[in-house]
């Protein structure tokens, strides 16, 4: 699948499913969605995303209303649905939509509303609702309702328009906030806010604060960092839900190295681009896309 070439930042999302046609189905008919692709995932991209195991495993390719394809949704019967309030690393995808109260008062199973439409803390010009997917992903559904300095956010009159942000828990703020900046080369902003969906979950009082931080990265998108701490549980060897998110950024970062460990790369003849695994310091995955020449392939870490 490619990407229009001046698309930058937040490209697409990687789900692993369950029950492949169930999902689809699902945000077909409650998303607006369409199937733009079926195939098999291939070796590379396998060795990418770090799902070697997965090589040849169903995949289908979600596109919006627009034509831009916004999920990759990959087949393993094997994986289980893990709430992911209850495990470092992505914790939800956050999507931008129109009109947030309309599309979460229809919704239906196999999408369950975790916390209904509600202004944000933060600004009330953002409203979102928190829901989980039929493959146990996360998602905020967000509605941008006015400029928010000093950040930059897209806006958007379409049903479902793409994911612009990543939010991600980690058990340390410091780390992940470094990380991230070095993509970004900018260092972001930190500050505590309440995450309600969060609190109801981990059974901590609603008004509970978490430390945060936001870090712009191209393409009016960007990661979300809530610092979370979590009791050691064990998970299954292969969870449902949010796997990776893909990303065009810029070639500007120099310290990635320091930050990131290397799951594969390869240069794709098709797109013209360097792909590159990588997985952070709370086990966030990234895909990384740059033209190729820009090889931002860090030395494994040990």
């Amino acid at each position: 699948m490619t990407h229009t070439a001046a698309r930058r930042g937040l490209l697409h999302a990687t789900l692993i499913s369950p029950d492949l046609q169930a999902a689809c189905s699902a945000y077909l008919a409650q998303l607006g969605l369409h199937v733009s692709e079926l195939g098999e995932l291939d070796a590379e991209t396998a060795r990418v995303l770090g799902l070697d195991d997965l090589h040849g495993h169903a995949v289908a390719w979600l596109a919006n209303e627009a034509g831009e394809p916004i999920l990759r949704l990959i087949e393993d019967p094997r994986a289980v649905s893990h709430e992911p309030m209850f495990h470092h690393g992505w914790l939800a995808l956050e999507v931008l939509v129109g009109d947030v109260d309309t599309l979460a008062d229809r919704l239906q199973p196999p999408f369950r509303v975790l916390g209904p439409p509600a202004d944000l803390q933060l600004s009330p010009a953002i409203r979102a609702a928190q829901v989980l997917g039929p493959c146990g992903e996360m998602l905020y559904l967000t509605q941008i309702k006015a400029v928010v300095p000093p950040f930059d956010l897209p806006m958007s009159d379409a049903r479902v328009s793409r994911p612009f942000i990543g939010v991600m828990s980690t058990p340390d703020r410091t780390a992940s906030q470094a990380a991230w900046a070095a993509l970004a080369d900018h260092a972001g902003w930190s500050f505590d806010t309440k995450v309600t969906v969060l609190n109801r979950a981990l059974g901590r009082p609603l008004q509970g604060r978490y430390p945060v931080a936001v870090v712009p990265l191209a393409g009016q998108s960007m990661v979300e960092i809530d610092q979370v701490e979590l009791s050691t549980q064990p998970m299954p060897e292969r969870r449902a839900g949010l796997h990776s998110l893909a990303w065009r950024l810029p070639a500007t970062a120099n310290e990635i190295g320091e930050h990131w460990q290397s799951v594969g790369s390869f240069d794709d003849a098709v797109t013209g681009e360097h792909r590159v695994g990588l997985r952070g310091p709370a086990g966030e995955h990234i895909e990384l896309l740059r033209k190729i020449g820009f090889d931002l392939t860090p030395a494994p870490l040990h």
